[in-house]
Protein backbone atom coordinates (compact mmCIF):
# COMPACT_ATOMS: atom_id res chain seq x y z
CA UNK A 1 0.00 0.00 0.00
CA UNK A 2 1.28 3.45 -0.68
CA UNK A 3 1.25 6.32 0.58
CA UNK A 4 -1.43 8.83 -0.63
CA UNK A 5 0.09 12.28 -1.75
CA UNK A 6 -0.94 15.38 -0.12
CA UNK A 7 -4.01 16.79 -1.73
CA UNK A 8 -2.93 19.84 -4.79
CA UNK A 9 -3.83 23.09 -3.79
CA UNK A 10 -6.99 24.62 -4.77
CA UNK A 11 -7.22 27.99 -3.67
CA UNK A 12 -6.85 29.48 -6.47
CA UNK A 13 -5.50 29.00 -10.66
CA UNK A 14 -1.52 29.03 -10.03
CA UNK A 15 0.30 30.76 -12.08
CA UNK A 16 4.28 30.82 -12.51
CA UNK A 17 5.94 33.85 -13.52
CA UNK A 18 9.42 33.48 -15.41
CA UNK A 19 10.30 37.12 -14.90
CA UNK A 20 12.01 37.94 -17.51
CA UNK A 21 14.40 40.11 -15.86
CA UNK A 22 15.13 38.06 -12.94
CA UNK A 23 18.29 35.98 -13.37
CA UNK A 24 18.56 35.60 -9.28
CA UNK A 25 17.84 31.90 -9.41
CA UNK A 26 18.79 31.17 -13.13
CA UNK A 27 21.36 28.12 -12.98
CA UNK A 28 23.54 27.50 -15.34
CA UNK A 29 24.12 23.61 -14.83
CA UNK A 30 21.74 20.46 -14.92
CA UNK A 31 21.16 20.03 -11.04
CA UNK A 32 19.99 22.33 -8.24
CA UNK A 33 22.42 24.10 -6.31
CA UNK A 34 22.49 26.25 -3.66
CA UNK A 35 25.20 29.27 -3.62
CA UNK A 36 26.67 31.82 -1.59
CA UNK A 37 24.87 35.80 -2.33
CA UNK A 38 27.91 37.60 -3.95
CA UNK A 39 26.97 40.57 -2.22
CA UNK A 40 25.31 39.38 0.87
CA UNK A 41 28.26 36.72 1.76
CA UNK A 42 25.79 35.04 4.85
CA UNK A 43 22.44 35.11 2.41
CA UNK A 44 22.52 32.05 0.70
CA UNK A 45 20.42 31.95 -3.11
CA UNK A 46 18.71 28.59 -4.68
CA UNK A 47 19.86 28.11 -8.63
CA UNK A 48 17.65 26.07 -10.54
CA UNK A 49 18.80 23.63 -12.55
CA UNK A 50 18.91 24.82 -16.65
CA UNK A 51 16.17 24.29 -18.59
CA UNK A 52 13.85 24.13 -15.28
CA UNK A 53 11.39 26.94 -16.38
CA UNK A 54 9.82 24.41 -19.16
CA UNK A 55 8.80 22.51 -15.91
CA UNK A 56 7.69 25.56 -13.86
CA UNK A 57 4.44 25.59 -13.80
CA UNK A 58 3.99 22.07 -13.58
CA UNK A 59 5.58 21.97 -10.81
CA UNK A 60 3.79 25.04 -9.05
CA UNK A 61 0.85 23.07 -9.55
CA UNK A 62 2.04 20.22 -7.14
CA UNK A 63 2.56 22.31 -4.57
CA UNK A 64 1.46 23.23 -1.14
CA UNK A 65 1.03 26.23 0.61
CA UNK A 66 2.96 27.69 3.24
CA UNK A 67 2.12 28.81 6.56
CA UNK A 68 -0.31 32.24 6.35
CA UNK A 69 0.52 33.45 9.71
CA UNK A 70 -1.36 36.86 10.22
CA UNK A 71 -1.97 37.66 6.97
CA UNK A 72 -4.77 39.11 5.61
CA UNK A 73 -6.18 37.59 2.21
CA UNK A 74 -6.43 33.87 0.71
CA UNK A 75 -3.31 33.75 -0.52
CA UNK A 76 -0.34 32.20 0.40
CA UNK A 77 3.18 34.21 0.67
CA UNK A 78 5.18 31.38 -0.15
CA UNK A 79 3.85 27.73 -1.55
CA UNK A 80 6.54 24.43 -1.41
CA UNK A 81 6.75 21.66 -4.20
CA UNK A 82 9.67 18.93 -4.89
CA UNK A 83 10.93 18.21 -8.32
CA UNK A 84 13.53 15.35 -8.78
CA UNK A 85 14.01 15.30 -4.82
CA UNK A 86 14.48 18.84 -4.30
CA UNK A 87 12.41 20.74 -2.06
CA UNK A 88 11.64 24.31 -4.49
CA UNK A 89 9.96 27.60 -2.64
CA UNK A 90 7.86 30.02 -4.89
CA UNK A 91 7.35 33.07 -3.85
CA UNK A 92 4.73 35.98 -4.85
CA UNK A 93 5.36 39.40 -4.77
CA UNK A 94 1.57 40.43 -6.72
CA UNK A 95 -0.77 39.13 -3.72
CA UNK A 96 -0.97 35.20 -4.81
CA UNK A 97 -1.67 36.20 -8.78
CA UNK A 98 1.20 34.44 -9.65
CA UNK A 99 4.77 32.71 -8.78
CA UNK A 100 8.30 32.54 -9.05
CA UNK A 101 10.28 29.54 -7.86
CA UNK A 102 13.66 27.92 -6.81
CA UNK A 103 15.43 25.22 -4.63
CA UNK A 104 15.49 26.10 -0.98
CA UNK A 105 17.61 26.18 2.29
CA UNK A 106 16.29 26.89 5.25
CA UNK A 107 14.07 26.28 8.34
CA UNK A 108 10.44 24.32 7.43
CA UNK A 109 7.72 22.76 9.75
CA UNK A 110 8.09 19.39 10.22
CA UNK A 111 4.72 18.47 9.27
CA UNK A 112 5.27 20.53 5.59
CA UNK A 113 8.10 18.31 5.17
CA UNK A 114 6.42 15.05 6.34
CA UNK A 115 3.41 16.14 3.04
CA UNK A 116 6.73 16.89 0.66
CA UNK A 117 8.16 13.47 1.27
CA UNK A 118 4.71 11.91 0.18
CA UNK A 119 5.46 13.06 -3.65
CA UNK A 120 9.20 12.20 -3.18
CA UNK A 121 8.03 9.08 -2.74
CA UNK A 122 5.60 8.87 -5.10
CA UNK A 123 7.90 10.12 -7.61
CA UNK A 124 10.53 7.46 -6.05
CA UNK A 125 12.80 9.70 -5.36
CA UNK A 126 13.15 9.61 -1.42
CA UNK A 127 17.15 9.18 -1.49
CA UNK A 128 17.27 12.31 -3.16
CA UNK A 129 14.59 14.06 -1.05
CA UNK A 130 16.04 12.77 2.06
CA UNK A 131 19.75 13.76 1.19
CA UNK A 132 18.10 17.35 0.01
CA UNK A 133 16.68 17.74 3.91
CA UNK A 134 19.58 16.67 4.83
CA UNK A 135 21.77 19.02 3.49
CA UNK A 136 19.49 22.23 3.07
CA UNK A 137 16.21 22.23 5.36
CA UNK A 138 16.10 22.76 9.56
CA UNK A 139 12.63 21.00 10.52
CA UNK A 140 11.29 22.98 13.36
CA UNK A 141 7.59 23.38 14.45
CA UNK A 142 4.21 23.34 13.14
CA UNK A 143 2.60 24.06 9.70
CA UNK A 144 -0.98 24.43 8.91
CA UNK A 145 -1.67 25.21 5.65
Amino acid sequence: MTAEPAPVATDQELKYDKGDRRKKHVGTTSEPVIELDPHQPRKLIGKCPKGLERQAAAILKRSLAGPRGDRPGSYAKHRYAVHNGTIYEAATSDRGETYHGYPYHGKLAKALVAELRKYAVEDEMEAQFDKWVRDHITAHGSWQP
